[in-house]
């Protein structure tokens, strides 16, 4: 088969990494592939096949000019669509695999002429298709669920500077039901999600995320501390954002968990990504520790098998691929009682805090790390379930049938 990936960025959070996965997965297994970003700002030494479509600066600020100043609104992006019809025309592509199309890469009705091209798998990362306007509809009293008349959240990714989510709204309505499209999302708590909106009733299956469990190792915790100079004898939490400043994330919960910690000087905070200045000014003695962006295989490996336990205080996870890196290198995780923590998080592998709350958060870490035999056999657990559940070779195969039966559908 020839397949084409789409997807916004090249290199940056959870929906990036999956791509990259299908994409050299897929290429093993002898397809032909090929994949179109809109823009990659870490300018990344790229695979063969990669391609950039806002590769410049100036084309950057091109796409700013085609797209209102990125107005989030475009119906038609009309370079983007030409450059990926004349591409799926010159490599006699066989399936198109959608993945993120939203930040003024794909206007809605661009979708709707791609899936009467060719057949159209389309992952749902995020609740973009199924909103008004934004990915991630948190603090919207489920209006998407109802129609998106009117939107009180014009802030929440992609922004809206006025109000024409409705519109929007009507015409996913429209163009996302004309040409067969087959939906996939990462978890049965976003299917669940899929058959409460506009798009029930449309093909869509459950494939979850995943690694390559070769490449994730159980290392020797204490001897990757000694690598690292960390003093013996602490209680190591760890902490992992791209950008830990979105809400999303959570960090006003770790914060007020952190200064409830009793005897804090016990403990210590290793966090990967961006430096956060509201950690930095934490009143607190918790000893906290920056790794740094982290980007390299074995340094992310090293960074998840350091801590005793590592939290996920986000608010709004549709899967959470941080979570299972962290089980399947053998460390335990903390999470909020929210979207498919529960799901990916069983009891037998970590720990889900009673509330949503600072304080029910300390307490889940107090009693994580009173138990050290406990937290052991959690670890234990967790790479036993991102075996049995999270394999990469699982999801490329339940991946490689879809295309299939999109092609025959086509």
């Amino acid at each position: 088969m020839r397949i084409l990936y789409l997807n916004t960025t090249y290199r940056c959070g959870g929906a990036e990494k999956v791509t990259s996965q299908l994409f050299q997965g897929m290429k093993k297994r002898g397809h032909e592939v090929y994949e179109i970003v809109s823009y990659d700002l870490n300018r990344s030494v790229l695979p063969e096949g990669v391609h950039v479509l806002y590769s410049s600066r100036l084309l950057r600020l091109f796409n700013r000019l085609i797209t209102g100043n990125h107005g989030n609104r475009s119906l038609h992006i009309w370079y983007s669509r030409r450059y990926i019809r004349s591409f799926i025309e010159k490599h006699r592509i066989d399936v198109v695999h959608l993945n993120n199309p939203h930040d003024n890469f794909l206007g809605i009705r661009d979708i709707e002429e791609l899936a009467a091209m060719r057949p159209l798998i389309w992952t749902l990362h995020d609740f973009w298709a199924m909103t008004g306007h934004c990915a991630s509809p948190h603090g919207c009293r489920s209006l998407w669920k109802e129609g998106c008349s009117s939107c009180g959240c014009l802030k929440n990714y992609p922004a809206l500077r006025r109000d024409v989510s409705g519109r929007l709204f009507r015409e996913k309505q429209k163009s996302f039901r004309k040409q067969k499209i087959l939906f996939t999302v990462p978890s049965e708590w976003m299917k669940r999600q899929f058959d409460d909106s506009h798009l029930k009733g449309l093909d869509c299956v459950r494939i979850y995320n995943s690694l390559d469990t070769a490449r994730w190792k159980l290392l020797d915790k204490e001897e990757v501390r000694r690598k690292y100079q960390l003093a013996p004898g602490k209680k190591i939490v760890g902490f992992i954002a791209s950008d830990p400043q979105k809400k999303l994330k959570g960090m006003e919960h770790l914060l007020e968990a952190l200064g409830l910690l009793p005897e804090p000087e016990n403990y210590l905070l290793l966090v990967a990504g961006k430096k956060s200045v509201a950690l930095e000014n934490l009143d607190t003695k918790f000893e906290i520790r920056y790794l740094g962006y982290l980007q390299e295989q074995e340094k992310l490996n090293e960074f998840y098998a350091l801590p005793d336990l590592l939290v996920n205080p986000s608010v709004y996870e549709t899967f959470g691929l941080t979570s299972i890196e962290a089980m399947a290198c053998g460390t335990p995780v903390a999470a909020f009682p929210v979207c498919t923590m529960p799901e990916i998080i069983p009891e037998s592998c970590g720990y889900i805090a009673g509330a949503v709350t600072g304080k029910a958060l300390a307490e889940t870490i107090r009693l994580a790390l009173s138990d050290p035999e406990t937290l052991a056999a959690k670890g234990r657990e967790s790479r036993r379930r991102v075996e049995d559940c999270f394999s990469e070779e699982r999801m490329l195969a339940e991946f490689e049938k879809l295309y299939k039966k999109g092609i025959k559908l086509g």
